[in-house]
């Protein structure tokens, strides 16, 4: 376990902040050497191949849920759930068609 004080003059160490996180330091910067500064660095790379969805013939792949659009009848539509910005709101819901792209708001909670 480290000292609070500094090993060369015995003030007291201070927090700093430095590229490898933060590290008590002398406030005369004197060195420490029983300080282990250096930067632990973990990396990953992503392996996984990212999926594309693309819309062809105006089809809207994320459209699957049963919803009859009020404009042109069609079916089916893709859920958009937008958060609430306050904790009392309940969450909006949007139901975009598949078909015509219109958008239709739901009200109350959506169950």
């Amino acid at each position: 376990m480290s000292s609070m004080f500094c090993t060369t003059c015995g003030s007291l160490l201070i927090p700093k902040t430095t590229p490898y996180g933060k590290w008590m330091s002398c406030p005369n910067n004197h060195h420490q050497p029983e300080l282990n500064q250096t930067s632990i660095a973990l990396t990953s790379k992503n392996n996984q191949q990212a999926q594309r969805i693309e819309v062809t013939d105006d089809k809207n792949h994320l459209a699957v849920h049963s919803h009859l659009c009020t404009k042109c009848g069609y079916n089916k539509a893709e859920l958009i759930e937008i958060s609430c910005s306050y904790s009392d709101e309940d969450n909006c819901y949007r139901m975009k068609c598949g078909h015509c792209k219109h958008i239709d708001i739901l009200e109350g909670k959506l169950r």
